[in-house]
Formats: C-alpha cells, sequence, structure tokens
C-alpha cells in the first residue's frame, strides 16, 4: 500500500516495464478502448456499443472507431457529443479534447482518423500512458454519458471490476464504489482504476487490504493475488496504477480470469470480509447482477439458501455465471434453474434454462460461464434491459423455488420489499401481493421496478397516483417521500412499477432514511383509501426474522367470559431475533379455522410481545359469530414476526371459549329521551351499517370507528344535535375485515359497542 500524495508522473520505467527494452521515446503505441454503459460512473445499463482505437505517436493521437446502439439521439448540444476526459476507471474527469462524430444515424457514428487527430502536452502524454484517460459518449437520455472506454494499451483481452458492497457475501451496507480495468498480454496481467467512499479506513493490516480472489459470484475464495493500492490521507479512497499492479499470473489463475471465476475485494475496518467486491468480467459487456434469497420468491420463502449470479450482454449472446449455496433440500433436478420472465414481485414463464455443476450433496452449484452461453430473442433482451427477468433455483421440497434473484443492473447498493395487506398499519385481509426492487447509485439516484396484483378494487390514482414511497418505521405510518409511477394492468387492480418511469435522485435525507431501512411502499385501493399494499425496504439480502412462540394462553385452554366486560385478556410471546439486525413488529392473529383464512383480530403491536384486549370485546365477538350464551366455541391464535416484508409465524393454538354472562354499565334506549347507543344495522356488514344513537338534550356530539388496540379508524359524526333519536350511515369500504368498536361520546358521557365488517 501507499499514500496517495502526487501522481507518479515518473513514466518512462513503467514504459519500459509494459512495452520492453526497445522501447523508444517517439515510438507508435496502440490503444483500446471497448465501449459499454457499465463502464460509466456509475455504470448504467445500455443496449449500445463500440469500439475506439487511438494511435499515439511521440505527442499526436489519433483516434478512430465507431458506435451504434444509443437509446437516445447523440446530445450534440454538449460540445459535440463525445469526448476524451481524464480520469481513471472508477472516477469521472473533465474534458481534454471534443471528438468530432461522423453521423450514422441519430443513434449510430464513426470517429474518423482525419477529423480526430490531436496534440498533448507531455503531461497529457503521462496521463494517458496511466490509463487516466477514457473515451465518453453523451446521448439525450443519459446526458452524462450513455457508452465509456477506457483508453488502454493494445492486449490480448480486456476485463473490468464494478465495485460494490451489494457484491459482498454477505452485503456490506455502503454506499461505496469503485471500478477497475484488467489488460491480459499473454500471461501479463496489469490492474489499474479506483475506489473511493469507504465507509470505513482502508486497513492494509489484511495483506495489503486488497486483493483478486478465486471464486464464483455468491461464494467467498482464497487470496490468488495481492493489490497494490496508493491510497489517500483519510484511508476512505484508493488508486490503483498499473506500474504497481503487474502480475504473472499461473495457468490456474489465467483459466480462473477467463472463466468468470475472479474478484476483487477491498477490506475496511469495519469489514474484514470486504467492504466492496466485484467479480472480474469482459470490459465490452454490459452486466447486470442478481442477488438470489428465499426473500425474492412470490411469495416469499422463509430460507438461509443465498446465492448470486452475473450476467453479461455482448450484443445478443448472453453469458450467466454465479452460484448458490445452503438450499434446505436437494436441487430439483427435474426442474432445476432458470431464467424467466417477468418483473419482481410476480410469476413469469421459463425463457432459459440455466446449467448448473452441482456439489455432492446437491444443496449448492455453480453457474459455469461456459456452459450458460445463450442467444437472445430481442423479446428476451428488452426484457433483460426493463428488469423484467430473474433467476430463479427449484429445490424439491419447495418445487416452485426456494430462491430467486431480479436481474438488474449494476450499483452500489440493491432494496427490495415484499408487498401485502399484513404490513398495513392496522393489518388488512388482502389477497393482493408484490414487490419492488431499488438500485442505488453511488451519485444518489435510484431506479425502482416491480409489480403488484390481484387488489380488491382499482388502484386509487386520485390519491397523487396511489402509490409511494413513505418514511416510517415498520409498525408506523409516515410521511410520503416519493411518488411513484404505476403503468396500470387489467382492471387497474394490477399494476408495474416500470424502470424507466421510477428513476429518481434522492435528497440526503432520503438516502439516509433509504440505508437505515426507514422507507416503506404503500400502494392505495379504491377500497383502502389508506393503503391495501405495504412492504418496508430492506436490503436486498434479507433473510426473515425468527420464528415466535406464544407463551400464554396455554394451547387448547378454556376461557369462560364472566362477569364485568373490563377484564382483561392477554396473549404473550417470547420476544425473537433477526439475521439482518432490522426492527421487528408482531401481529397478533385470531381465526375461526386453523389455516387462517378467516381472521377476525389482526392487530399489529409494534414491538410489544403482548395483546390486550377485554371480555367485553371477546364477548361481542362471540356474539358475531353465532354464539350464544352458555354455548362455547373454539377459535385458533398466533402471532407473526414481522421486518416489513418477510415474516415468521409461530405455531397456532387453541383456544375454547365459553360465553357467560359479561356485565356491563351500558343504559339501554327504553326511553328516546336518555343518553344512549344501539346496536348497529345490519351486523355484521359489508361494507355500509346504520347506527342510531340518542340525546337526553341538546349538545355536541362525536361518533368514532376504533380498532381493537384503541386506534381510531374513521369518524361518523362530529356536530352538533337536537335531544332525541338519530340515524347515521357508515361506510366502511376502506376498512378491513374485523371487529370495530364504535363510540359515542357527549356532554361528558360515553358508550360504546362492538360491530363486525365482514368482506
Amino acid at each position: 500500500m501507499k499514500l496517495l500524495t502526487k501522481l507518479p508522473y515518473l513514466v518512462f520505467g513503467f514504459f519500459m516495464m509494459l512495452f520492453g527494452s526497445n522501447f523508444e521515446a517517439h515510438a507508435q503505441t496502440t490503444l483500446e478502448a471497448q465501449l459499454s454503459g457499465s463502464n460509466q460512473v456509475p455504470a448504467i445499463t445500455s443496449m449500445a456499443n463500440g469500439m475506439v482505437t487511438a494511435t499515439l505517436d511521440g505527442n499526436e493521437l489519433t483516434v478512430e472507431g465507431s458506435f451504434e446502439g444509443l437509446s437516445s439521439p447523440v446530445a450534440t448540444d454538449i460540445a459535440g457529443g463525445a469526448h476524451l476526459h481524464t480520469g481513471m476507471a472508477g472516477e469521472n474527469g473533465s474534458v481534454i479534447f471534443p471528438l468530432t462524430i461522423t453521423a450514422e444515424g441519430e443513434t449510430a457514428g464513426m470517429f474518423e482518423a482525419s477529423s480526430n487527430t490531436f496534440t498533448l502536452s507531455d503531461g497529457q502524454v503521462d496521463t494517458l500512458m496511466m490509463r487516466g484517460v477514457y473515451v465518453n459518449i453523451h446521448s439525450e437520455n443519459y446526458m452524462g454519458g450513455e457508452l465509456r472506454g477506457q483508453l488502454l494499451p493494445e492486449s490480448d483481452a480486456y476485463y473490468r471490476s464494478n465495485l460494490s458492497g451489494a457484491f459482498e457475501i454477505p452485503s456490506a451496507k455502503t454506499m461505496a464504489s469503485g471500478s477497475l480495468i484488467y489488460e491480459l498480454r499473454g500471461d501479463s496481467l496489469f490492474v489499474s482504476g479506483t475506489f473511493s467512499g469507504l465507509m470505513d479506513e482502508f486497513d492494509a493490516s489484511i495483506a495489503g487490504g486488497s486483493h483478486l480472489h478465486i471464486g464464483s459470484a455468491g461464494t467467498n475464495g482464497g487470496v490468488a493475488i495481492s493489490l497494490n493500492a496508493t491510497v489517500s490521507e483519510d484511508n476512505l479512497s484508493g488508486v490503483y496504477y498499473a506500474s504497481d499492479n503487474a502480475f504473472e499470473l499461473t495457468a490456474e489463475q489465467k483459466t480462473a480470469l477467463m472463466d468468470r471465476m475472479v474478484y476483487a475485494n477491498i477490506h475496511t475496518l469495519a469489514y474484514a470480509g470486504g467492504e466492496l467486491r466485484g467479480q472480474v468480467v469482459p470490459a465490452a459487456s454490459t452486466t447486470f447482477f442478481a442477488q438470489l434469497s428465499g426473500s425474492h420468491e412470490v411469495p416469499s420463502v422463509a430460507t438461509n439458501a443465498m446465492g448470486a449470479a452475473v450476467l453479461e450482454v455482448h450484443n445478443d449472446t448472453l453469458v450467466v455465471s454465479g452460484s448458490f449455496m445452503g438450499l434446505e433440500s436437494a436441487f430439483n433436478t427435474e426442474v432445476g434453474s432458470h431464467l424467466h420472465m417477468a418483473n419482481a414481485g410476480q410469476n413469469g414463464g421459463v425463457e432459459v434454462t440455466l446449467d448448473v455443476a452441482l456439489d455432492s450433496e446437491m444443496m449448492a452449484g455453480t453457474y459455469n460461464a461456459s456452459e450458460n452461453m445463450f442467444t437472445l430473442n430481442a423479446d428476451q433482451k428488452a426484457a433483460l434491459f426493463a428488469r423484467n427477468m430473474y433467476v430463479n433455483v427449484h429445490s424439491v421440497d419447495v418445487g416452485s423455488g426456494e430462491i430467486r434473484g431480479q436481474v438488474l443492473g449494476d450499483a452500489a447498493a440493491y432494496f427490495h420489499t415484499n408487498l401485502s395487506g399484513w404490513h398495513q398499519i392496522q393489518p388488512i385481509s388482502s389477497s393482493a401481493m408484490g414487490a419492488a426492487s431499488i438500485e442505488f447509485m453511488s451519485n444518489g439516484n435510484m431506479i425502482l421496478s416491480g409489480g403488484f396484483e390481484g387488489l380488491s378494487s382499482a388502484v386509487a390514482t386520485d390519491i397523487a397516483g396511489g402509490g409511494h414511497l413513505h418514511v416510517g418505521e415498520v409498525d408506523a405510518n409516515g410521511n410520503v417521500a416519493i411518488p411513484v409511477n404505476i403503468s396500470l394492468g387489467e382492471s387497474d387492480t394490477t399494476g408495474s412499477f416500470s424502470y424507466s418511469e421510477n428513476m429518481f435522485s434522492l435528497s440526503e435525507e432520503q438516502t439516509t432514511a433509504l440505508f437505515e431501512e426507514q422507507m416503506y411502499l404503500n400502494i392505495h385501493s379504491a377500497d383502502f383509501q389508506s393503503g391495501e399494499l405495504r412492504g418496508q425496504v430492506l436490503l436486498a439480502s434479507n433473510f426473515a426474522p425468527a420464528t415466535p412462540e406464544l407463551t400464554s394462553p396455554a394451547n387448547d385452554a378454556t376461557l369462560s367470559l364472566e362477569g364485568e366486560a373490563s377484564t382483561t385478556f392477554e396473549a404473550t410471546w417470547d420476544a425473537v431475533s433477526d439475521t439482518n439486525g432490522n426492527d421487528i413488529a408482531y401481529i397478533w392473529q385470531l381465526s375461526t379455522d386453523a389455516d387462517f383464512e378467516n381472521i377476525v383480530v389482526n392487530a399489529n403491536v409494534g414491538s410489544e410481545t403482548t395483546f390486550q384486549t377485554n371480555f367485553g370485546t371477546l364477548d361481542g365477538l362471540l356474539g358475531d359469530l353465532g354464539v350464544d350464551v352458555g354455548g362455547s366455541t373454539t377459535v385458533y391464535h398466533r402471532v407473526v414476526a414481522t421486518d416489513g416484508s418477510d415474516g415468521a409465524a409461530s405455531e397456532p393454538r387453541t383456544a375454547n371459549l365459553e360465553r357467560g354472562m359479561v356485565t356491563s354499565n351500558e343504559e339501554s334506549l327504553n326511553n328516546p329521551t336518555q343518553f344512549g347507543l344501539e346496536q348497529n344495522y345490519p351486523n355484521p356488514f359489508n361494507p355500509t351499517t346504520n347506527i342510531t344513537f340518542s340525546l337526553a338534550e341538546s349538545s355536541n356530539a362525536t361518533l368514532k370507528v376504533y380498532n381493537l388496540l384503541g386506534q381510531e379508524v374513521s369518524t361518523i359524526a362530529n356536530g352538533r344535535f337536537s335531544a332525541g333519536q338519530h340515524t347515521v350511515n357508515f361506510d366502511a369500504s376502506a376498512l378491513s375485515s374485523g371487529i370495530y368498536i364504535y363510540r359515542l361520546e357527549a356532554n361528558s358521557q360515553t358508550t360504546t359497542k362492538r360491530m363486525t365488517l365482514i368482506k
């Protein structure tokens, strides 16, 4: 490791090492730049490609080459649209010379030698030979650049590593980034590039602090080569110069490099196992990444299995490499592993069958690049770039897939959320489901993609579009941070989040909330105006919380409801841990069936390990269920531990409820001039019911509805009413099925009753 104080411009010895003892000061040198969106800082996913060759003769540089397939016309208003910039791989720099494009349509062009010859200063020559110059082509869609390639001395092959904490095993929560490039000439490998923004100091005590390891994506492997970094004074950024990083590869190392079995790793004090990692792939490719876990399955699967895959696109050729491990049942060889076409939150058909090299126990496997090369058709290629493809691994016990990963572009960090009505505050019963993935870039930009289906009613587009990212914890509601753009599907009850319509620039506060996992996605529907689907946005390498266990009441306990209505009923459980350290909320559920298809109480109690209600509420529940006084029924209850995206349910217990005489001090309405409240009619109801109340004298009165946790969910009436009887209509379209309490208050008097909504 070196301390970065100034650039080493003594390049003569460097030239001698690279080009041999026959090097002459004015010898002609050929350099090449492989153009790809993945070489941009930060990386972008573009179908465009190109190649540039530069010839240096003394101080004269001649550039020629071509490009094609830009997503939009060249941004000619940006000094012609193409330039030579100073900057190492992994960093952006200023323009040295504008390049002249000979257009071949709006999205393609050539660089002709006659129009692109420049005289460099000696310092610019030094910078060029240190790998400090790159070609950048700007388009209207990507004003910062859609294609980029580092100018490198002519070699047999070029490779690249985009560095991210998300590529670590396990993932590192960091905004740091970087990029390395590799030149292979014979058995000689030259490495250059940069990293920046480390969350903690570079740790040179770990064998120099950075290395090339042998291992596929998704697997950790041993050190093959120690890299030499020149680090900044604060130890948070660094540069790799080719002059300090020239290595002779063994035959095994060279084969591993070409097989995508080498990765770069940078260690820090906070992340001894590595804060930044990047798989070595060909520099000309556009690369994608899929992080495999049970959380990404639809519906999610509670498993400790994990893995990763890197997907390279070379024109119409797809190359897949990576691995998985820790399956909880054997790999299902009859079904296998595939690329499917669908966005996050939805299942889709098989497009490509992947070849897997399995271990002896069939619980882990590797995708070897040489066995996973495919030709993409136009629809498959478009779906891949649109984030509408995923990798799926099927096991014997989970035939539909035990682990899955949405294929996303290179990013500094990935986040994911599973959408469910259970995650609402308070939970609602809805068969709808969905998911969303987020790619966070080192410049503070993010891309959201995914979808949902099965809403009970149309998306409430009148509520600022119907979908939003909010800032809030797992057990609380919060303010809208970012409106999300929804592309509606059939009957407006399904929808997708197109990546091209959901690119956002985050404020510092929003970025902090995202990385502290204090954001959630909320989808509103006509029936559930406050939200039918919700999910906490968590790091994509998420695992479900540990499974909770009920402690009381005992299984098959008999409870006699007799006496004062205010007598407390309590269910308790032990607190559980979360592998990822996420905040946990608990949901206590009471159902009339063992499969919990008819849940009558669905209460989020936050971090509390107790649910409390009273005999009066339970007595009303039994009445609504048709249990007469003196009768009994068996109910089922359980507790779900959730991080807001994934959950684990306890083993259910039964309780035998006997309905005795529950006393109350509520007054009857025999005299309509008395203060009182009647039972709503009809009851149970869906979705409207009438409520009648009486006042002894003219006064201000409020009639409000609460859930079983005592949280206000609606105000039916609030104003001045005359003495006598009044009837109001209550529309519960925005509420979920369950038991509710309605309360009348007037002249310092209060009375309550219960009602049941069944949808």
